[in-house]
């Protein structure tokens, strides 16, 4: 109910800033022939996140055919959308995955470290960006550094040996010492246990190669993909680097869990992000809101994929 209120007043703020006639305007004349190049790139960010899940359930030893993937993929553009969570996607896609191989832990360990790649890529970027003085991070430098610093160390616990077993050994002594023994072992039950399921990406520098190149091919995509919506409401000249720039930093903001499925910041930062490479007020909310349309059609076709799962689902059990 909070997320709820606090996306009104989100909502209602970027109201107040933008002119209302304006946007109206911009939605209003938007171009078909860019629309249909949105929807084509969709199907292509989400044919490279399908692909990059699946290196990881190969890496556990299973498999799993890259259209069932793209398919419970499509799913959890539902879950993210209409739950409450932002995670309700990545938890819906994960059980499908797990009933599908068989291994709740085994999908797990793939689905998370397949998002969490998405992650530790933008971060990069993000520090990349910021270390060449882009103009662009003003503001936000030190919030990008926290988020990059936190990646790259789990990134550490889970992709390295040596620092797995060194965070283990020190998050067990911490946890032994300062909670209270049923809490202490409870939790590090937990931690363990999840430790384990990242066990076939650990120490796999093939592995780890591979998944960040597709995630950088991924965030292409999500430039490509904001150009588009941006040539689509009659930005005419949208800057390509400046985009590079821009677009990670926007889904890093949208990531902060203050409203249902990030609506309302992701528009936000939109708005804030693109004024700094040249676009007026309504052509960075426009961008915003296209491209929210665009994850709700998606989201919708996912919610139609769900049920026919569901029913294949219970009709094999």
């Amino acid at each position: 109910m909070i997320k709820v209120l606090f996306t009104i007043v989100v909502f209602g703020f970027l109201a107040w800033l933008v002119d209302f006639g304006e946007l109206a305007n911009t939605l209003i004349n938007i171009r078909l022939d860019y629309l249909v190049l949105l929807f084509l790139i969709g199907i292509l960010m989400v044919w490279l996140s399908a692909l990059k899940w699946q290196v990881f359930v190969r890496a556990a030893g299973h498999d799993a055919g890259i259209l069932h993937l793209m398919k419970l993929y499509t799913i959890g553009y539902f879950f993210n959308t209409f739950t409450p969570s932002y995670i309700g996607g990545d938890i819906a896609r994960s059980y499908h995955l797990g009933r599908f191989l068989n291994n709740q832990k085994d999908a797990f360990a793939a689905t998370f470290l397949e998002r969490f790649t998405g992650l530790l890529a933008m971060s990069v970027l993000g520090v990349l960006f910021v270390c060449l003085g882009a103009k662009v991070t003003a503001g936000v430098e030190y919030a990008i550094f926290i988020v990059a610093f936190g990646a790259v160390g789990l990134a550490l616990i889970f992709f390295s040996r040596k620092f797995c077993q060194v965070f283990e050994s020190i998050a067990i002594a911490l946890m032994t010492k300062f909670l209270p023994e049923k809490f202490s072992k409870k939790a590090e039950s937990i931690m363990t246990k999840v430790l384990a399921a990242m066990e076939s990406a650990r120490g796999n520098m093939p592995l780890f190669v591979k998944a960040m190149m597709l995630s950088l091919a991924f965030h292409v995509g999500t430039v490509l993909n904001t150009w588009a919506a941006a040539r689509a409401i009659g930005w005419e000249n949208p800057d390509p680097m400046g985009l590079f720039i821009v677009v990670p930093l926007v889904l890093l903001v949208s990531m902060v869990p203050l409203t249902p499925a990030g609506i309302g910041i992701q528009e936000g930062a939109f708005l804030f992000f693109l004024q700094r490479i040249g676009a007026t007020e309504a052509q960075g909310l426009g961008v915003g809101v296209v491209l929210r349309a665009k994850v709700m059609v998606i989201a919708m076709l996912g919610g139609l994929l769900w049920l026919y799962v569901r029913k294949s689902e219970a009709s094999t059990s």
